[in-house]
């Protein structure tokens, strides 16, 4: 069947600066925000959803462009004919650039438990729609972002069947969408799918996933390495419940090994399973070459994740998703997550950023895509929640991974520490837990406040205190990390570095 979508063209303008930058946007669509991104020539490509604001509301994808700074160039709605609301998710809704200078991305009418691939322009004009009718419950079923090749693209993802089992796929389609071939993969009656999906050349993928296994709480880790017709050429599974975790995304190295992205499994409480991210790097063998457990500890499900993980100029990595931010007497706060690491999985930098409201609890946010600019400035775009208002969420950083206010803050911090002008310290230092401030000499006024700044200048901790000669402090739990505490008074302003070390 042939679709011809309808537009809605819509300006926007976001007052904005070539400088970091944290943003909540609306466009005019009611409860627009965006799942997916890319960085185009310096140009934030954004994809996500919003309802018409026509008469008669009506859920559509949502295009958008942005310059380098944030300021809003064209947005463009793409409706079904049908009326059916569209729909993507974090899942399956992707989009990624191709050769011709337009775009090619998947999405879904929610009503025809189907899956549309469609190819615009530069400038959003679509080019064609194909719908695929793939699965029997639009819940259950992933696809990943499309691969370009010289005469079409590769699709693949995981496909819930009629036995409403998750099964993989891979599905070869010509410059018009057209299907080539489609191949099933695994075991019809065992839960699988396949999450991430990389070229090695042209004429060899890899494709990974996880798969059930019997017991609960269980699954592994499965590479698939297919040819250009769908042929499973290499096949490799992990033990159950591996330490690289239930693989959520996959990259390619230049020696051929791969970086793997999952969730491993920490312990199950009463029947829930409590998983933590994980890097890992393996051979050309599927040797583990290094692992890396790292953030936050969550039931499955929770979404301390990546979204997206993007290779930057200076031949390292960049991670998107999101997280929580815990701090003792405080409701817990749901916070984009951007993560720079190393080849070797070191991190280099991470930020957790709030949405840029006012802290409540209802306030949460995600970034769903990630990109790097020719500055080597790191752009994420996704959405933020203010009570029941959807936003589109756009957020700058600099190279090192700062907002301008956080970094004028570390900055300042680490010039007092450098000066050798502390007047107090801190023991013991490395700390796993509580500590005490101590004065060498008589404490300067009666009244401070004392607060504890992050690495990436979040204040993660304050309190008013009465200054005496020892003060012992508790702070909660901490990730290990550098942070540095402030004492401020009205005689002046003191900082220390302090160093959490748990083992």
């Amino acid at each position: 069947m042939k679709f011809v979508p309808f537009f809605l063209l819509l300006h926007f303008w976001l007052p904005a600066s070539g400088q970091p930058f944290n943003s909540a946007v609306d466009l005019g669509y009611p409860l627009n925000h965006f799942r997916d991104m890319l960085v185009d020539n310096d140009t934030i490509v954004a994809f996500g959803l919003g309802f018409s604001n026509d008469s008669i509301p009506q859920q559509g994808l949502l295009l958008s462009k942005f310059d380098s700074s944030g300021h809003h160039l064209f947005s463009k709605m793409i409706l079904d004919p049908q009326g059916a609301p569209l729909s993507i998710d974090y899942h399956w809704g992707k989009i990624a650039k191709t050769r011709s200078g337009g775009y090619i991305m998947t999405a879904a009418p929610t009503n025809r438990i189907a899956t549309w691939l469609i190819k615009t322009d530069h400038d959003f004009e679509v080019e064609f729609i194909r719908e695929y009718l793939d699965t029997v419950n639009l819940r259950h079923y992933r696809y990943n972002v499309p691969i370009e090749l010289s005469d079409g693209y590769l699709l693949s993802g995981g496909i819930q069947r009629p036995n409403y089992k998750n099964n993989p796929f891979a599905r070869r389609v010509d410059q018009q969408g057209n299907t080539l071939w489609f191949q099933y993969y695994g075991d019809y009656d065992v839960a699988d799918l396949v999450n991430s999906m990389a070229k090695i050349n042209d004429s060899l993928f890899v494709l990974c996933g996880t798969t059930d296994v019997e017991g609960p709480n269980s699954a592994r880790t499965t590479i698939r390495y297919i040819d250009g017709q769908g042929q499973v050429v290499r096949l490799w599974s992990s033990e159950p419940n591996a330490d690289i975790g239930y693989n959520r995304h996959i990259l390619v190295t230049d020696d051929r090994g791969l970086i793997t992205f999952g969730l491993y499994l920490v312990e199950v409480i009463g029947g829930t399973s409590i998983v933590q991210p994980t890097l890992a790097k393996l051979d050309t063998g599927f040797q583990i070459e290094w692992l890396r457990h790292f953030g936050l500890e969550a039931r499955l499900g929770a979404d301390v994740i990546f979204w997206d993980i993007e290779p930057t100029s200076d031949g390292n990595y960049i991670g998107a998703g999101e997280s929580f931010v815990k701090i003792p007497g405080t409701p817990t706060r749901r916070v984009g997550w951007l993560h720079k690491f190393s080849p070797q999985g070191d991190s280099i930098w991470e930020n957790l950023i709030d949405a840029p409201f006012p802290l409540v609890n209802t306030n949460q946010g995600t970034l769903a895509g990630v990109g790097e600019l020719s500055s080597g400035s790191i752009v994420a775009a996704g959405e933020t929640i203010n009570g029941n208002q959807r936003y589109i969420w756009l957020v700058k950083v600099t190279a090192d991974g700062c907002l301008d206010t956080l970094c004028s803050m570390v900055t300042a911090a680490e010039e007092e520490v450098a000066a050798g002008d502390t007047h107090f310290s801190l023991y013991p230092n490395p700390t796993s837990g509580p500590f005490t401030l101590a004065w060498a000499g008589a404490p300067p006024g009666r009244e401070a406040i004392l607060q504890l700044l992050d690495a990436t200048g979040r204040v993660v901790w304050r309190q008013h205190r009465q200054l005496q000669q020892q003060i012992e402090l508790a702070v909660g739990t901490l990730p290990d990390g550098v942070y540095f505490l402030q004492v401020r008074t009205g005689h002046g302003s003191w900082v220390e570095r302090l160093v959490v070390r748990k083992k």
